[in-house]
Protein backbone atom coordinates (compact mmCIF):
# COMPACT_ATOMS: atom_id res chain seq x y z
CA UNK A 1 0.00 0.00 0.00
CA UNK A 2 1.45 3.25 -0.79
CA UNK A 3 1.14 6.49 1.21
CA UNK A 4 2.18 10.31 1.25
CA UNK A 5 5.60 10.69 3.20
CA UNK A 6 5.41 14.16 4.73
CA UNK A 7 8.08 15.81 6.73
CA UNK A 8 7.54 17.82 9.36
CA UNK A 9 7.98 21.04 6.93
CA UNK A 10 6.05 19.59 4.67
CA UNK A 11 3.44 19.05 6.60
CA UNK A 12 3.47 22.89 7.56
CA UNK A 13 3.56 23.88 4.08
CA UNK A 14 0.63 21.56 3.61
CA UNK A 15 -1.80 23.06 5.96
CA UNK A 16 -0.70 26.59 4.89
CA UNK A 17 -1.51 25.79 1.38
CA UNK A 18 -4.77 24.74 2.05
CA UNK A 19 -5.83 27.43 4.32
CA UNK A 20 -5.35 29.82 1.49
CA UNK A 21 -6.52 28.35 -1.45
CA UNK A 22 -9.54 28.85 -2.88
CA UNK A 23 -9.33 26.33 -5.88
CA UNK A 24 -11.52 23.19 -5.35
CA UNK A 25 -9.41 21.03 -6.99
CA UNK A 26 -6.23 22.32 -5.75
CA UNK A 27 -7.45 21.76 -2.08
CA UNK A 28 -9.00 17.94 -2.75
CA UNK A 29 -5.16 17.32 -3.96
CA UNK A 30 -3.96 18.46 -0.62
CA UNK A 31 -6.45 17.03 0.94
CA UNK A 32 -5.53 13.65 -0.68
CA UNK A 33 -1.81 14.37 0.63
CA UNK A 34 -2.85 14.70 4.20
CA UNK A 35 -5.51 11.96 4.67
CA UNK A 36 -2.39 9.36 3.12
CA UNK A 37 -0.22 11.43 5.58
CA UNK A 38 -2.71 10.32 8.46
CA UNK A 39 -2.99 6.47 7.28
CA UNK A 40 -6.15 6.38 5.25
CA UNK A 41 -5.60 3.72 2.39
CA UNK A 42 -6.42 4.04 -0.77
CA UNK A 43 -9.44 3.06 -1.35
CA UNK A 44 -10.65 4.85 1.60
CA UNK A 45 -9.52 7.95 0.07
CA UNK A 46 -10.81 7.27 -3.31
CA UNK A 47 -14.35 6.93 -1.62
CA UNK A 48 -14.29 9.91 0.17
CA UNK A 49 -13.92 12.30 -3.09
CA UNK A 50 -15.17 9.99 -5.88
CA UNK A 51 -12.31 9.27 -7.40
CA UNK A 52 -10.63 6.37 -9.14
CA UNK A 53 -7.84 4.41 -6.84
CA UNK A 54 -5.54 4.93 -9.87
CA UNK A 55 -5.96 9.11 -9.60
CA UNK A 56 -5.09 8.99 -5.98
CA UNK A 57 -2.10 7.02 -5.94
CA UNK A 58 -1.11 9.37 -8.92
CA UNK A 59 -1.42 11.92 -6.46
CA UNK A 60 0.87 10.17 -3.90
CA UNK A 61 3.40 9.42 -6.45
CA UNK A 62 3.57 12.80 -7.52
CA UNK A 63 3.94 14.24 -3.98
CA UNK A 64 6.29 11.97 -3.00
CA UNK A 65 8.73 12.73 -5.96
CA UNK A 66 8.42 16.57 -5.68
CA UNK A 67 6.43 17.66 -3.09
CA UNK A 68 3.84 20.58 -3.71
CA UNK A 69 5.54 21.59 -6.89
CA UNK A 70 4.75 18.35 -8.66
CA UNK A 71 1.36 17.60 -7.03
CA UNK A 72 0.07 20.70 -8.99
CA UNK A 73 -1.09 20.60 -12.34
CA UNK A 74 0.10 21.83 -15.16
CA UNK A 75 -2.72 22.84 -17.24
CA UNK A 76 -2.71 23.43 -21.11
CA UNK A 77 -2.73 27.44 -21.92
CA UNK A 78 -5.83 26.56 -24.58
CA UNK A 79 -5.48 27.60 -27.86
CA UNK A 80 -4.69 31.48 -27.86
CA UNK A 81 -8.03 33.83 -28.09
CA UNK A 82 -8.58 34.87 -31.63
CA UNK A 83 -8.92 38.96 -30.81
CA UNK A 84 -6.77 40.29 -28.15
CA UNK A 85 -8.37 43.70 -27.17
CA UNK A 86 -7.94 45.52 -24.01
CA UNK A 87 -10.37 46.84 -21.60
CA UNK A 88 -10.38 50.36 -23.23
CA UNK A 89 -11.00 48.85 -26.44
CA UNK A 90 -14.09 46.77 -25.72
CA UNK A 91 -15.67 49.68 -23.50
CA UNK A 92 -15.15 51.74 -26.70
CA UNK A 93 -17.22 49.39 -28.66
CA UNK A 94 -19.87 49.10 -26.16
CA UNK A 95 -20.19 52.71 -25.30
CA UNK A 96 -21.79 52.98 -28.91
CA UNK A 97 -25.19 51.53 -29.62
CA UNK A 98 -25.65 48.12 -31.77
CA UNK A 99 -28.41 50.01 -34.11
CA UNK A 100 -25.36 52.75 -34.68
CA UNK A 101 -23.76 50.15 -37.15
CA UNK A 102 -25.69 49.62 -40.63
CA UNK A 103 -24.73 45.96 -41.01
CA UNK A 104 -26.05 44.84 -38.10
CA UNK A 105 -29.85 45.73 -39.27
CA UNK A 106 -31.08 45.58 -36.02
CA UNK A 107 -32.51 48.80 -34.22
CA UNK A 108 -31.33 47.44 -30.68
CA UNK A 109 -29.66 49.72 -27.74
CA UNK A 110 -28.09 47.50 -25.78
CA UNK A 111 -25.64 44.60 -26.71
CA UNK A 112 -26.09 40.80 -26.45
CA UNK A 113 -23.39 38.46 -26.88
CA UNK A 114 -25.24 37.38 -30.21
CA UNK A 115 -25.06 40.99 -31.30
CA UNK A 116 -21.61 40.94 -30.23
CA UNK A 117 -20.87 38.10 -31.81
CA UNK A 118 -22.19 38.93 -35.35
CA UNK A 119 -20.45 42.35 -35.06
CA UNK A 120 -16.97 40.75 -34.83
CA UNK A 121 -17.73 38.48 -38.21
CA UNK A 122 -19.15 41.47 -40.16
CA UNK A 123 -16.61 44.38 -38.87
CA UNK A 124 -13.35 42.63 -37.52
CA UNK A 125 -14.21 39.40 -39.90
CA UNK A 126 -13.61 37.40 -36.50
CA UNK A 127 -15.81 34.15 -36.04
CA UNK A 128 -16.55 33.15 -32.31
CA UNK A 129 -19.10 31.38 -30.34
CA UNK A 130 -20.96 33.57 -27.68
CA UNK A 131 -18.90 31.77 -25.56
CA UNK A 132 -15.61 32.98 -26.76
CA UNK A 133 -17.34 36.56 -26.41
CA UNK A 134 -17.67 36.19 -23.14
CA UNK A 135 -14.53 34.49 -22.60
CA UNK A 136 -12.98 37.20 -24.06
CA UNK A 137 -14.58 39.96 -22.06
CA UNK A 138 -13.87 38.24 -18.81
CA UNK A 139 -10.08 38.23 -20.04
CA UNK A 140 -10.20 41.75 -20.55
CA UNK A 141 -11.65 42.33 -17.09
CA UNK A 142 -15.54 43.43 -18.10
CA UNK A 143 -18.08 41.95 -16.23
CA UNK A 144 -20.74 40.82 -18.72
CA UNK A 145 -24.05 41.36 -16.40
CA UNK A 146 -27.44 40.58 -17.81
CA UNK A 147 -30.31 43.47 -17.42
CA UNK A 148 -32.98 43.56 -15.21
CA UNK A 149 -36.46 43.01 -16.68
CA UNK A 150 -38.63 46.25 -16.04
CA UNK A 151 -42.36 46.09 -15.48
CA UNK A 152 -43.98 48.81 -17.87
CA UNK A 153 -46.81 50.27 -17.40
CA UNK A 154 -50.15 48.69 -19.52
CA UNK A 155 -51.99 52.10 -19.07
CA UNK A 156 -52.86 53.24 -22.16
CA UNK A 157 -53.06 56.38 -20.81
CA UNK A 158 -49.52 56.51 -19.39
CA UNK A 159 -48.14 59.53 -21.55
CA UNK A 160 -51.15 61.82 -20.52
CA UNK A 161 -50.87 60.81 -16.59
CA UNK A 162 -47.59 61.43 -16.68
CA UNK A 163 -47.28 64.68 -18.54
CA UNK A 164 -50.45 65.97 -16.05
CA UNK A 165 -48.25 65.31 -12.87
CA UNK A 166 -44.90 67.28 -14.13
CA UNK A 167 -47.21 69.84 -15.41
CA UNK A 168 -48.60 69.88 -11.72
CA UNK A 169 -44.92 69.85 -10.72
CA UNK A 170 -43.44 72.51 -12.62
CA UNK A 171 -46.54 75.07 -11.38
CA UNK A 172 -46.06 74.20 -7.61
CA UNK A 173 -42.52 74.53 -8.02
CA UNK A 174 -42.78 78.00 -9.37
CA UNK A 175 -45.28 79.11 -7.06
CA UNK A 176 -47.95 79.58 -10.17
CA UNK A 177 -50.08 76.45 -9.15
CA UNK A 178 -53.78 77.55 -8.38
CA UNK A 179 -57.40 75.92 -8.71
CA UNK A 180 -57.62 76.90 -12.24
CA UNK A 181 -55.40 73.99 -12.99
CA UNK A 182 -57.65 71.70 -11.75
CA UNK A 183 -60.35 69.51 -14.21
CA UNK A 184 -62.87 71.70 -12.72
CA UNK A 185 -62.28 74.63 -11.63
CA UNK A 186 -64.30 75.84 -8.70
CA UNK A 187 -66.97 78.49 -9.65
CA UNK A 188 -65.82 80.95 -7.28
CA UNK A 189 -62.61 81.83 -9.26
CA UNK A 190 -59.09 80.72 -8.92
CA UNK A 191 -57.07 80.57 -5.31
CA UNK A 192 -53.85 79.42 -4.30
CA UNK A 193 -52.73 75.61 -5.11
CA UNK A 194 -51.09 73.31 -3.38
CA UNK A 195 -49.24 69.80 -4.74
CA UNK A 196 -49.32 66.90 -2.66
CA UNK A 197 -47.99 63.07 -2.94
CA UNK A 198 -50.18 60.83 -0.99
CA UNK A 199 -49.00 56.80 0.29
CA UNK A 200 -49.99 54.53 3.21
CA UNK A 201 -47.45 52.68 4.53
CA UNK A 202 -47.42 49.31 7.12
CA UNK A 203 -45.92 49.79 10.38
CA UNK A 204 -45.41 46.55 12.07
CA UNK A 205 -44.51 45.77 15.63
CA UNK A 206 -41.92 42.46 14.40
CA UNK A 207 -39.09 44.72 13.06
CA UNK A 208 -37.99 44.49 9.39
CA UNK A 209 -34.16 43.12 9.02
CA UNK A 210 -31.92 45.25 6.48
CA UNK A 211 -28.35 45.92 5.50
CA UNK A 212 -26.35 47.27 8.65
CA UNK A 213 -23.08 47.12 9.91
CA UNK A 214 -21.58 45.05 12.52
CA UNK A 215 -18.30 43.59 14.65
CA UNK A 216 -16.41 40.92 11.70
CA UNK A 217 -17.03 37.88 13.28
CA UNK A 218 -20.51 38.79 15.03
CA UNK A 219 -23.88 37.99 13.87
CA UNK A 220 -26.48 40.85 14.70
CA UNK A 221 -29.63 39.81 16.69
CA UNK A 222 -32.76 41.20 16.63
CA UNK A 223 -35.68 41.40 19.48
CA UNK A 224 -38.98 39.95 18.03
CA UNK A 225 -42.52 39.54 19.99
CA UNK A 226 -42.37 36.10 18.46
CA UNK A 227 -45.61 35.03 16.84
CA UNK A 228 -47.58 38.17 17.77
CA UNK A 229 -47.24 41.21 15.02
CA UNK A 230 -50.16 43.90 15.25
CA UNK A 231 -49.90 47.06 12.80
CA UNK A 232 -50.52 49.83 12.27
CA UNK A 233 -51.66 52.23 9.24
CA UNK A 234 -49.20 55.02 8.60
CA UNK A 235 -50.73 57.79 5.88
CA UNK A 236 -48.67 60.41 4.47
CA UNK A 237 -49.09 63.76 2.53
CA UNK A 238 -45.88 65.37 1.11
CA UNK A 239 -45.93 68.63 0.15
CA UNK A 240 -44.03 69.78 -3.56
CA UNK A 241 -41.85 71.45 -3.28
CA UNK A 242 -41.80 72.57 0.20
CA UNK A 243 -41.33 69.27 2.35
CA UNK A 244 -44.04 69.77 3.98
CA UNK A 245 -45.92 67.07 5.21
CA UNK A 246 -49.16 65.44 7.08
CA UNK A 247 -49.36 62.18 8.62
CA UNK A 248 -52.03 60.11 10.65
CA UNK A 249 -51.78 56.92 11.99
CA UNK A 250 -54.77 54.05 11.58
CA UNK A 251 -55.74 50.64 12.60
CA UNK A 252 -56.54 49.82 8.77
CA UNK A 253 -55.72 51.23 4.96
CA UNK A 254 -59.52 51.35 3.89
CA UNK A 255 -61.24 53.84 1.86
CA UNK A 256 -62.51 55.03 5.39
CA UNK A 257 -59.22 55.58 6.76
CA UNK A 258 -58.37 57.44 3.69
CA UNK A 259 -60.84 59.71 3.72
CA UNK A 260 -59.93 60.47 7.38
CA UNK A 261 -56.63 61.75 6.32
CA UNK A 262 -57.96 63.90 3.14
CA UNK A 263 -60.33 65.90 5.49
CA UNK A 264 -57.37 65.98 8.16
CA UNK A 265 -55.35 67.56 4.88
CA UNK A 266 -57.89 70.04 3.95
CA UNK A 267 -58.34 70.94 7.62
CA UNK A 268 -55.23 71.67 8.08
CA UNK A 269 -54.74 74.14 4.45
CA UNK A 270 -58.46 75.34 4.53
CA UNK A 271 -57.35 78.59 2.19
CA UNK A 272 -56.02 76.35 -0.19
CA UNK A 273 -57.05 74.26 -3.21
CA UNK A 274 -55.01 70.69 -2.72
CA UNK A 275 -53.90 68.71 -6.09
CA UNK A 276 -53.34 65.21 -4.16
CA UNK A 277 -51.44 62.96 -6.37
CA UNK A 278 -51.76 58.82 -5.20
CA UNK A 279 -51.57 55.46 -6.97
CA UNK A 280 -54.46 53.29 -8.19
CA UNK A 281 -54.61 51.20 -5.48
CA UNK A 282 -58.15 49.36 -4.72
CA UNK A 283 -58.71 51.89 -1.19
CA UNK A 284 -58.17 54.83 -3.63
CA UNK A 285 -60.67 54.01 -6.29
CA UNK A 286 -64.20 52.91 -4.52
CA UNK A 287 -67.11 55.10 -4.90
CA UNK A 288 -67.12 56.28 -1.81
CA UNK A 289 -63.54 58.14 -2.38
CA UNK A 290 -65.06 59.00 -5.83
CA UNK A 291 -68.18 60.59 -3.63
CA UNK A 292 -66.25 62.12 -1.13
CA UNK A 293 -64.05 64.26 -3.88
CA UNK A 294 -66.97 65.11 -5.83
CA UNK A 295 -68.88 66.61 -2.84
CA UNK A 296 -65.20 68.82 -1.79
CA UNK A 297 -64.81 69.30 -5.35
CA UNK A 298 -64.28 73.12 -4.66
CA UNK A 299 -61.37 72.47 -2.70
CA UNK A 300 -59.67 68.95 -3.62
CA UNK A 301 -58.98 67.14 -6.62
CA UNK A 302 -57.16 63.45 -6.51
CA UNK A 303 -54.69 62.82 -9.75
CA UNK A 304 -54.02 59.49 -10.32
CA UNK A 305 -50.75 58.00 -11.12
CA UNK A 306 -50.15 55.62 -14.35
CA UNK A 307 -50.62 51.71 -13.21
CA UNK A 308 -47.61 50.20 -12.02
CA UNK A 309 -45.35 53.21 -11.56
CA UNK A 310 -44.71 53.85 -8.02
CA UNK A 311 -41.31 55.40 -9.01
CA UNK A 312 -43.30 58.40 -9.76
CA UNK A 313 -44.63 58.62 -6.50
CA UNK A 314 -42.04 60.80 -4.34
CA UNK A 315 -43.21 59.90 -0.93
CA UNK A 316 -41.95 56.62 -1.96
CA UNK A 317 -38.79 57.66 -1.36
CA UNK A 318 -39.40 59.01 2.29
CA UNK A 319 -40.67 55.76 3.38
CA UNK A 320 -37.58 54.29 2.43
CA UNK A 321 -35.89 56.13 4.17
CA UNK A 322 -37.71 56.22 7.41
CA UNK A 323 -37.89 52.26 7.39
CA UNK A 324 -33.89 52.85 7.05
CA UNK A 325 -33.61 54.50 10.07
CA UNK A 326 -36.66 53.94 12.21
CA UNK A 327 -38.13 50.55 12.07
CA UNK A 328 -35.51 48.21 10.16
CA UNK A 329 -33.04 45.74 13.15
CA UNK A 330 -34.71 48.12 15.64
CA UNK A 331 -37.55 46.29 18.19
CA UNK A 332 -39.30 48.70 20.14
CA UNK A 333 -41.48 47.85 23.19
CA UNK A 334 -44.92 48.09 21.78
CA UNK A 335 -46.44 49.25 18.50
CA UNK A 336 -47.65 52.40 20.35
CA UNK A 337 -43.89 53.19 21.21
CA UNK A 338 -42.48 52.34 17.23
CA UNK A 339 -45.60 55.10 16.16
CA UNK A 340 -44.32 57.30 18.30
CA UNK A 341 -40.32 57.11 17.05
CA UNK A 342 -41.67 57.55 13.31
CA UNK A 343 -43.97 60.60 14.14
CA UNK A 344 -41.11 61.93 16.57
CA UNK A 345 -38.57 61.06 13.36
CA UNK A 346 -40.65 63.45 10.61
CA UNK A 347 -40.87 66.14 13.49
CA UNK A 348 -36.79 65.94 13.16
CA UNK A 349 -35.79 65.06 9.59
CA UNK A 350 -33.36 68.46 8.08
CA UNK A 351 -36.15 70.37 5.61
CA UNK A 352 -32.59 69.93 3.27
CA UNK A 353 -33.00 66.11 3.62
CA UNK A 354 -36.76 66.34 2.49
CA UNK A 355 -35.78 69.13 -0.48
CA UNK A 356 -33.14 66.38 -1.56
CA UNK A 357 -35.51 63.85 -1.50
CA UNK A 358 -38.13 65.80 -3.69
CA UNK A 359 -34.94 65.80 -6.41
CA UNK A 360 -34.85 69.82 -4.84
CA UNK A 361 -31.65 71.83 -3.94
CA UNK A 362 -33.21 73.66 -0.50
CA UNK A 363 -31.36 76.84 -1.08
CA UNK A 364 -33.27 77.52 -4.06
CA UNK A 365 -36.71 77.21 -2.39
CA UNK A 366 -38.54 80.59 -1.58
CA UNK A 367 -40.70 80.36 1.83
CA UNK A 368 -43.62 82.52 1.72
Amino acid sequence: MIYANVDEQGQQELEQAMKKTNDKKWYRRLKTIALSNQGRSVPEIAAIFGLSQAVIRTYIKRYNQGGLARLKASYGQGRPLMLEWDEAKWLELLGQAPSDFEKLETGAQNWTQALMAAYLATYEEVEVSQASVSHMLKRAGIKWKRAKARIKSPDPLYVVKRQRVEELKEKAQNNSLSSGEATRPPPDGAKPALLFYLDSTDLHWCPEIGHTYSPQGSQLKVDTPGLENPWLALFGSLAFPSGEGVYSIHAHKRHLELVNHLQLLMNTYPQHFLFVVLDNASAHTTSKVAQFCQDHAEQLELVFLPTYSPHLNLIERLWRVMRHQVTKNKFYDSVTALAEAVVNWFELYPIARFSSLLGLDDSQLQFV
